[in-house]
């Protein structure tokens, strides 16, 4: 046993030192929500292009700087977008909107206008009605602000190139272009628009501190510069870190709070300095051995795996409580003699919720794998620290204030051991099945996967500020197209584009960008080029020439003159680059995006891609909340499994019936605490199925303690189940009180489920070790 102690010893100086070099290395905390939820392996393309979205729109930021001077709101956002940019954190769009941006526009598509047409006018010469274009234009040339000269009509006489370029999509419809920024005029205050692309990685705490530094300091600066100044940010590093920061909060407050209580309990049990070490110890070595093997495993911990990691105190200290309890024994004797009268029921209690926060790596949601090797290591951890060392550490002598706290366990006994007529057991059995069935009638799902997260209420307010005066509502929806080639996927965008316009107009949708908006398909420009030379070219050219004083136009291309690309459009530092986030890498054919803006109704949305083939509309959102309905009910699966995986330990020990009666009062409690949610209106979701796969492991914790005690030890036995439930309580239970509904809904479920467990488990006593197992 002293060698085996040394080894353990040993191992635990390694993981201090390996948790002490990744904390000088700086930890790495993961705060994406969305990165605890599983893949969709049943469609990789989706979950690609999914993905390439998904990180696009997370990089992307908004700010918009408003001041009711013109002026100063000009000066401060200028100031504010060199500080960014000075940083090197974020690459600034906005100035896609210049006008050398424009220009440059201009000269990409000139050498194509003819294949190049707008909608409107495509539609006119389509309807036989080249008059409408022809006054159009002679109206823009003579109108108040002459918008061409001799050289251009020359070239352009129609202006279609103008007309093509002004109908291009432009997702922040009330913004406009003041003096090289993008600006409005709202109310008395005028906003300047500051946007971009982030250069790291949203999620990341450290990135998120940076960025948000380099921001603040720089409006603190120009605010003090400028009074009034108002400021409004847009972008997922904001809601993450606001997140993250609500997390870490939680996690600090809720784990105090659990290790004060757990403190408290012990002196108020004990009364001595010596057990409330040994139960820290054993704690102390459970987080630092979990945390260790967590960081060497997965790489990071995400936010949420630490939150519920807190719970791990609740359940780490059932084993030295165990132990520590058998010191109010009346047998008494030595350290070791008390371990080995609770060394079989501490061990088939790892053993059971062991089994029960492994099953969860059989769900493929990453953060609960991280969840349950914090747990399953931090418990085995506890457990080989209370059989290794506390016997050795421990000099205590029996207390001479225990007899109060017996009687009080044993009064808590005997509810359920004295005598009492048949029907009034089978009264109370009928009851709890008729307050179950009840509950379960009642209860309803909740798989949106919007509620697994509380969002900051200020940001999002700025963000419908944001989208109110930039015209701007994004959507995380969208259509992806698969097809052989570009060209093919091009016609097929064209065909949603006609079918996508009636929504628009319907309210359906504010607006979409799809990359054939801005490069038509070589077949639409030849389409094009033809339907100006029929109707545009004939005897209605001479007469618009006449009007505009020209003699004579720029011959058209010869029939063989190249077509626009996308290839050639779509450059990497060409005036259209923002064409490159809606092309995706297939790896084979094509992948494109069509990005939607204010999508009111979904449902709407499907059916425009109906009968075309390769196109289909997706849901980020809803495939994730379809994915947690999935799983929702894999929950119950791995519920039955981690039951299942439990008889057979139990059946070797106790027996068919003894195995049966050790089960009994958790799986009531596991039947009961979502009947009583529903009672009070709650909702049952995945996290509310795995609530219960740990309420099942360790309510037959409970049951196996007093199982496994004797005659003279039943009333020690239940004053250490009663402070193991104490402090489960005070550890899951506090989750509860999260603003994460997610982790709200599993605290919820435990707080309930472990007080049923915990009310029940005097059913258990009856149970007894088969005879010939060692006592």
């Amino acid at each position: 046993m002293r060698l085996a102690a040394l080894l353990w010893l040993l191992f635990i100086i390694g993981a201090a030192l390996y948790l002490a070099f990744r904390l000088h290395e700086g930890l790495a905390f993961r705060t994406d929500l969305l990165a605890l939820l599983p893949r969709d392996a049943q469609d990789p393309a989706a979950q690609h292009a999914d993905d390439v979205v998904t990180a696009a729109l997370s990089r992307q930021f908004m700010v918009m700087v408003g001041h009711h001077d013109r002026d100063q709101a000009r000066a401060a956002a200028t100031a504010i977008a060199t500080a960014l940019t000075q940083s090197k954190l974020v690459a600034l769009t906005t100035d896609s909107f210049s006008k050398d941006r424009l220009q440059q526009i201009g000269k990409l598509y000139f050498p194509y206008r003819r294949g190049l047409l707008s909608e409107r006018d495509r539609q006119l010469l389509l309807e036989n009605k080249p008059e409408a274009i022809s006054t159009a234009a002679l109206s823009q040339v003579f109108g108040l602000v002459g918008m061409a000269d001799a050289k251009l009509l020359q070239r352009d006489p129609y202006l279609l190139l103008l007309g093509f370029i002004t109908r291009l999509p432009a997702p922040l419809s009330r913004l406009s272009l003041d003096d090289g920024l993008l600006a409005l005029q709202d109310g008395d205050s005028y906003w300047v628009l500051v946007g971009g692309q982030i250069s790291g990685d949203p999620y990341a705490l450290d990135f998120q501190k940076r960025l948000t530094g380099v921001l603040e300091a720089a409006v603190a600066t120009e605010s003090s510069a400028h009074p009034d100044l108002r400021m409004l940010r847009l972008g997922a590093v904001f809601f993450a870190k606001a997140g993250a920061e609500q997390a870490l909060k939680e996690t600090s407050h809720l784990g105090l709070a659990s290790i004060v209580g757990t403190v408290l309990l012990v002196l108020f049990v004990f009364r001595a300095v010596r057990p409330l070490w040994l139960t820290l110890l054993a704690i102390g070595v459970g987080v630092l051995t979990s945390l260790a093997a967590c960081l060497w495993l997965f790489g990071e911990i995400h936010v949420m795996a630490l939150l519920f990691g807190v719970s791990l105190i609740g359940v780490a200290v059932d084993y030295s409580l165990q132990y520590l309890s058998e010191i109010f024994a009346a047998e008494g004797g030595s350290p070791r003699e008390r371990l080995r009268r609770v060394w079989i029921g501490i061990t088939l209690a790892t053993a059971t919720v062991a089994i029960g926060y492994l099953t969860m790596f059989l769900a493929p949601f990453p953060g609960l794998h991280q969840i349950a090797a914090l747990a399953a290591i931090g418990l085995l951890a506890s457990w080989a620290t209370v059989v290794l060392w506390l016997p050795a550490l421990d000099g205590s002598r029996r207390p001479r204030h225990g007899d109060r706290l017996l009687a009080g366990a044993g009064s808590f006994l005997g509810l359920w051991q004295r005598p009492r007529p048949a029907w009034i057991r089978w009264a109370t059995l009928a009851l709890l099945l008729l307050i179950a069935a009840g509950g379960l009638l009642q209860a309803h799902a909740d798989d949106d996967v919007r509620r697994m997260q509380s969002l900051s209420g200020p940001l999002m307010a700025e963000q419908e500020e944001i989208q109110r005066l930039a015209g701007a509502a994004g959507s995380a929806q969208f259509f992806l197209i698969e097809a052989k080639d570009d060209e093919t996927a091009l016609q097929a965008e064209e065909t949603l584009i006609d079918r996508l316009q009636p929504l628009v107009a319907q309210g359906v949708l504010a607006g979409f960008q799809a990359p054939a908006q801005y490069v038509p398909s070589i077949a639409r420009q030849r389409e094009n080029r033809e339907l100006v030379h029929r109707e545009l070219d004939g005897p209605i050219l001479a007469e618009h020439l006449h009007v505009l004083g020209l003699g004579q136009v720029e011959p058209p291309p010869a029939e063989d003159a190249p077509f626009l690309t996308l290839a050639e459009a779509g450059t990497k530092d060409g005036p259209l680059k923002f064409i490159s986030s809606l092309l995706l890498d297939s790896g084979q054919g094509a992948l494109h995006v069509v990005k939607l803006d204010g999508v009111e109704r979904p449902e709407a949305l499907a059916a425009a891609a109906e009968g075309l083939p390769g196109v289909r509309l997706i849901d980020p959102t809803g495939d994730f909340s379809r994915l947690l309905a999935k799983y929702r009910n894999r929950a119950l699966g791995l519920l039955a499994l981690s039951a299942a995986l439990m008889t057979p330990l139990l059946i070797w020990r106790y027996g068919p019936k003894g195995a049966l009666k050790v089960m009994a009062p958790p799986l009531l409690a596991v039947l009961l605490a979502p009947a009583l949610r529903a009672w009070f209106g709650g909702s049952f979701t995945f996290f509310d199925g795995m609530a219960l796969v740990l309420v099942l492991a360790i309510g037959v914790d409970y049951s196996i303690f007093l199982a496994e005690t004797s005659l003279q030890r039943q009333r020690v036995t239940m004053l250490a189940v009663t402070m193991a439930a104490a402090t489960t309580l005070l550890s899951f239970g506090l989750l509860a009180l999260s603003s994460v509904q997610a982790v709200h809904a599993f605290g919820s479920t435990m707080l309930i489920g472990i007080l049923l467990a915990f009310l029940l488990s005097p059913l258990a006593r009856s149970a007894r070790p088969l005879k010939g197992q060692a006592q």
